[in-house]
């Protein structure tokens, strides 16, 4: 049982590392569309746009799909985890480590996105013909609402 617990323990700080890779690749691709949200609208900024949205969906999808797989770990050793925890505290401090930044980034995610609705709102009100075509920007954060969703839904472990 005991190396069954940790190899869950192991599996579970993957999970996390994975989500906090994603995380960053969300948060990169946020930056870049603020600063294209700068340029002049272009069919090349709207493609380019276009696919940075798209590649954030994957993001978002894979964080999702952490979240899921942290989870159903999490609860299957759950009354292992509060009798037998203690026992392995490195790996406890490490996914309690592992938390804490994905929240930190998290963070910053969220206040880069405002940053970025803030761009997209300017850009697109500046009313030249390849801006119109581009996404109204009060629905560039429709993908980040399910992720920001799941969170908010999702009971919290320990």
């Amino acid at each position: 049982m005991e190396n069954n617990f940790e190899t869950k323990l192991a599996i579970l700080e993957d999970i996390l590392s994975k989500k906090r890779q994603a995380l960053l690749t969300i948060l990169n691709i946020c930056e870049n569309q603020e600063t294209l949200y700068s340029t002049p609208a272009t069919n090349e900024r709207r493609e380019f746009l276009l696919e940075m949205g798209k590649q954030k969906q994957m993001k978002i999808d894979e964080v999702l799909t952490c979240d899921q797989m942290f989870q159903q770990i999490f609860d299957s050793i759950g009354d292992v985890f509060e009798s037998k925890g203690q026992d392995f505290p490195d790996s406890v401090i490490a996914l309690q480590d592992g938390i804490k930044e994905l929240l930190e980034i998290d963070v910053k995610i969220r206040a880069q996105e405002e940053k970025t609705k803030t761009a997209a709102t300017s850009s697109w009100g500046k009313l030249d013909t390849v801006a119109t075509k581009e996404a109204n920007p009060a629905t560039t954060n429709e993908m980040l609402n399910k992720y920001r969703n799941n969170n908010r839904n999702r009971p919290h472990s320990k």
